[in-house]
């Protein structure tokens, strides 16, 4: 039980401190807001969030695994892109 809380933690400290650090570099004039920026910040919002719900069982194992799926393709599609 202890660890469950543990990890829960540190994954919303990793949601908040990613989009904190890019807001403030972003304020400070040293971050633009591209794409790429704002899908990193997406991604390193909703990867600690999925992992938070399933840990706490209010999404079930396959949806979990369907959502990280569908995460892992949006990113892996757009690099072949190649702006």
């Amino acid at each position: 039980m202890a660890w469950r809380f543990a990890v829960e933690f540190i994954a919303a400290v990793i949601m908040f401190g990613v989009v904190g650090g890019i807001f403030y570099g972003a304020f400070k004039g040293t971050l633009s807001l591209n794409f790429r920026t704002i899908q990193f910040m997406a991604v390193s919002f909703l990867v600690p969030a999925i992992l938070i719900l399933s840990l706490e069982r209010a999404i079930s194992s396959e949806a979990t695994s369907a959502l990280m799926g569908i995460i892992v393709g949006y990113v892996l599609s757009v690099l072949g892109k190649g702006e």
